[in-house]
């Protein structure tokens, strides 16, 4: 194949996995954007959330953004949340956090191992669209965020809960109906 080829051929794929999407290209720019502002606003919040006591991560989907971790106490919880709700663009933010040490390597290793076996477990099944649905796995509590029916949400997080290693499902969809 030329090289021209290739591109044309990348493009068409890009295209057709956007098309499955039900979020336009514009928010899926925001939520690139929303990202790198949350986590920066919740550094500037204090300064534990953002040295080694403290292990956060954050997801956005369609302007709902999911703050998880590990954080030493209560009242950092709470302004890792209050920042985040600060960040122009965000519209809902789910703070789950937990109060205490951060987790290790190995339990984070597990969790992308977790949140690989779901998106695949995913791709498998024809009644989840995978494409709309982000897996963030959080010591060993999963989170699924997307734009889905109720029928979409419902066999997704049963696809989930049937994985290895899976604690906790935790639903954060927005439902069309």
């Amino acid at each position: 194949m030329t090289r021209n080829s290739l591109l044309v051929a990348a493009l068409a794929s890009t295209l057709l996995l956007g098309a499955c999407s039900n979020r336009s290209m514009g928010n899926k720019i925001d939520d690139q954007f929303l990202d790198p502002d949350v986590n920066s606003a919740i550094s500037d919040a204090a300064p534990d959330l953002s040295s080694p006591t403290s292990h956060i991560v954050t997801s956005s989907y369609n302007g709902v953004i999911l703050i998880a971790g590990q954080t030493p106490r209560a009242e950092l919880k709470d302004r890792a949340g209050q920042a985040a709700r600060s960040v122009r663009g965000v519209r809902t933010v789910h703070n789950e956090l937990q109060i205490m040490e951060p987790t290790s390597l190995l339990v984070r290793s597990n969790d992308a191992l977790i949140t690989s076996k779901i998106k695949t477990l995913m791709l498998a099944d024809s009644t989840v669209p995978s494409a709309r649905i982000k897996v963030i796995t959080e010591n060993g509590v999963v989170f699924l965020m997307g734009i889905v029916t109720r029928q979409e949400g419902a066999s997704a997080t049963a696809v989930v809960s049937g994985a290895a290693g899976v604690q906790k499902v935790v639903k954060l969809f927005e439902y069309t109906n």
